[in-house]
């Protein structure tokens, strides 16, 4: 066997490997695009482990959060959390029934009666109609120009494009590719038309050997059939 032929074949099966890893990876990108896509688009409250991403529509929260500003928020399970001057994203009652609302909190936290308090900081001291502690969706955590990008990703066509499609249409190039690779290749792994590698001087010793010793056991055989 040659040096190149010896060197060609670990080469070969770190490339299958490697190429086995990047198809596993694609899959697992694409499955979990289409979930997130889906989950994003059919939930009423879509959140990823408790994480919501949400996109400030109004000024009501001049300057602490303008429009077109995308936030993270973090779902609260413990009212005790709560605290004046959180910005939390929930639920509008009242008049404002059927909004998603942040607001920041102003009174001390949930209240004895159950309830919150929140007010726009641009909105001159007018107080939210009080909300219930079922209401809050979550306390916002930051907010993010990366976000942003994250935000119209999951909720645009071009999004759902790159996400699922993209990934796809790696995979498939990926595929015809080693279709096409496979094709070209004879059953010793050398492509089709390509005249073999010249053989080394190892190997020709080698060859020169094993044909010495074939001829030896020839004429010891020839030999012995003489004596008989």
């Amino acid at each position: 066997m040659s040096k190149e032929q010896a060197t060609k074949k670990p080469q070969s099966k770190a490339k299958k490997i490697l190429s086995a890893i990047l198809t596993a990876i694609l899959i697992l990108l694409v499955i979990g695009g289409i979930a997130l896509v889906v989950h994003v688009k059919t939930a009423k409250d879509p959140s990823i482990f408790g994480y919501s991403v949400y996109t400030v529509a109004t000024g009501s929260m001049t300057p602490a959060l303008r429009v077109g500003d995308v936030i993270l928020v973090k779902k609260v399970t413990d009212p005790a959390s709560l605290q004046k001057d959180d910005i939390i994203t929930f639920y509008g009652q009242g008049k404002q029934s059927g909004k998603i609302i942040t607001h920041r909190i102003v009174s001390e936290g949930v209240e004895s009666d159950g309830t919150i308090r929140t007010c726009g900081d641009a909105n001159n001291g007018l107080v939210d109609d009080p909300i219930g502690f079922e209401h809050v969706i979550g306390k916002m955590i930051k907010k993010s120009g990366a976000l942003y990008f994250l935000h119209s990703a999951f909720s645009s066509k071009i999004g759902f494009v790159l996400i699922v499609f993209l990934p796809l249409l790696i995979l498939l190039i990926i595929q015809v590719v080693n279709f096409a690779r496979a094709c070209k290749m004879d059953k010793n792994g050398n492509v089709k038309g390509e005249e073999p590698a010249e053989e080394s001087e190892e190997e020709k010793d080698r060859k020169l050997i094993e044909e010495y010793l074939r001829r030896q056991k020839e004429n010891e055989k020839g030999e012995e059939k003489k004596d008989e």
